[in-house]
């Protein structure tokens, strides 16, 4: 094909295009928005000034077990940060994702020192397996995904972390064959 005709093509198709997308534009049946000179401005009442503030009654926070309380009087080491409850942690550990494995570490580890029975506890696993990993201790990774797959069998997080660290391959290029 020659370069003319090439470009001839090309305008056409770009041409097409914006016809199709002109036809779905002419489509929307929506009603243009109202501009907001045109919206009703309803006011709140203004508050009285010699009325008392009233303050807003709070639900009481649940009951914690004693060991939970426990844990929370324990003195903390100069080097210990503020105490995270089980949500924290997780969310916590969401956030870090793969950008810091020495902490995703510690943190996961922490969680399931704290709650080894939490219905969390495959996740804050699968995040010490997958910190192990990305801090390129893949032995101990392995291990600790064995350990987890027996611990938690047909959960997803195990069978995560067994398809792969446990089935061969894929494996990073620069770990040799299992033996």
């Amino acid at each position: 094909m020659s370069k003319p005709a090439i470009v001839v093509m090309g305008a056409l198709g770009v041409i097409a295009l914006a016809v199709v997308l002109g036809a779905f534009a002419l489509r929307d049946k929506r009603p243009p928005p109202t501009p907001i000179e045109e919206h009703e401005i309803v006011a709140a009442p203004a508050p009285k000034l010699d009325a008392a503030p009233v303050k807003p009654v709070l639900p009481s926070p649940p009951a914690a077990s004693a060991k939970e309380v426990a844990h929370r009087q324990q003195p903390a080491g100069k080097d210990a940060g503020p105490v995270l409850s089980e949500a924290a942690l997780m969310a916590k550990l969401h956030d870090l994702a793969a950008s810091d494995p020495p902490l995703s570490l510690q943190l996961a580890k922490e969680a399931l020192a704290r709650f080894p029975n939490s219905p969390e506890a495959p996740e804050f696993e699968w995040n010490l397996v997958k910190a192990l990993a990305n801090m390129e201790h893949y032995k101990e990774a392995k291990e600790a995904a064995r350990v987890m797959v027996k611990k938690y069998p047909g959960n997803d997080f195990a069978a995560d972390v067994e398809r792969h660290l446990l089935n061969h391959p894929p494996n990073p290029p620069n770990i040799p064959e299992p033996e």
